[in-house]
């Protein structure tokens, strides 16, 4: 290995950087980011944003956004765990902001995540406003993630590169099924033709095989890894069923005409989150060892909820007027 090689490795999957950003006047700004960043790039709340786009904003932008994330959840886990990269070794910073992860390094979830739900914003919203904190989330997110010391420069460099294949591939993807975006199954006939209990299958048959990743037996970052992956073909699932759901049903919806109603909405999705992800999550706790199919069956109900239940029962409020 020449100085070239050398040099290279330690810039891109080295200290020395993430060690450079440090000890300047713009520590007492960048110290505060990092840790909102950090959760700010959690699942919990991409959920929620995800939800308040999808119900309270604009439902095919919403789509879009869950389409990406559930992807992106998927490619960062099967990633992580087959290069099985780890983070920054003897690096202080992340102790002392109060912050840790369990899962390998590369790519960094959340620049590849940042780079897909907040694009999805910048190329489908008509705010200039949301556009500029897109912009700035994104460009923020590697700062953010290489400060706490959680990710070295080659870490975040792939999940920009990452971010960027997902997002594209699934505006490709949707530009290609524009249908998938519709309210309705024009001109079908699902009741006579069996052909929603069809698509329903497909989800399920393309995501369950995750239920059977390697989980057990390995490192515990492998583990997590894997578990991202599983949680990730589970929401994927339980939400594409909620959209066909939605389309048999012929639900469509625009934006929350006022407070009332955006607080409704809003209001339905937390208590649903609230039972299904946090008190039910408590239950399959207790009555089950932590299990590939208990994981991916926890996050299809969720998003399923998300997805169909939660418009659904706004539609039967009042006559649906917090979903007109």
């Amino acid at each position: 290995m020449n100085w070239t090689t050398i040099s290279v490795n330690e810039t891109m999957f080295g200290n020395s950087v993430l060690e450079a950003m440090h000890g300047t006047f713009l520590d007492s700004l960048l110290g505060p980011l990092s840790v909102l960043f950090h959760y700010l790039g959690s699942t919990a709340f991409f959920m929620a944003l995800v939800s308040f786009i999808y119900l309270g904003v604009d439902r095919k932008v919403g789509i879009r956004m869950a389409l990406g994330l559930m992807l992106a959840g998927i490619l960062n886990g099967s990633c992580k765990a087959i290069f099985q990269s780890s983070r920054p070794l003897g690096l202080p910073f992340a102790q002392e902001l109060g912050i840790s992860e369990s899962s390998y390094g590369f790519p960094s979830g959340h620049v590849q995540t940042a780079v897909v739900l907040y694009g999805i914003l910048f190329l489908h919203l008509k705010s200039n406003f949301v556009k500029w904190i897109g912009v700035f989330c994104i460009f923020f997110m590697p700062i953010a993630r290489m400060y706490a010391g959680l990710h070295y420069l080659g870490d975040v460099v792939g999940g920009l590169f990452i971010g960027v294949l997902v997002l594209f591939g699934t505006e490709l993807f949707l530009k290609v099924h524009p249908e998938v975006l519709e309210s309705d199954f024009s001109g079908v006939e699902l009741r006579s033709s069996g052909r929603l209990k069809s698509y329903r299958l497909l989800w399920i048959v393309l995501t369950i095989p995750s239920v059977l990743l390697p989980g057990e037996g390995g490192a515990r970052e492998a583990l997590h890894s894997w578990e991202q992956v599983v949680s990730s073909s589970g929401a994927l699932a339980g939400f594409g069923i909620g959209i066909l759901s939605n389309r048999a049903r012929g639900l469509d919806w625009g934006p929350a005409k006022d407070r009332i109603s955006w607080t409704v909405r809003m209001g339905m999705v937390a208590i649903g989150i609230l039972i299904l992800y946090v008190l039910l999550g408590r239950i399959f706790a207790s009555l089950f060892p932590e299990n590939p199919v208990a994981r991916y069956l926890r996050y299809g109900i969720v998003c399923y909820y998300i997805g169909h239940l939660s418009p659904l029962l706004l539609k039967r409020m009042r006559g649906g007027i917090y979903l007109l």
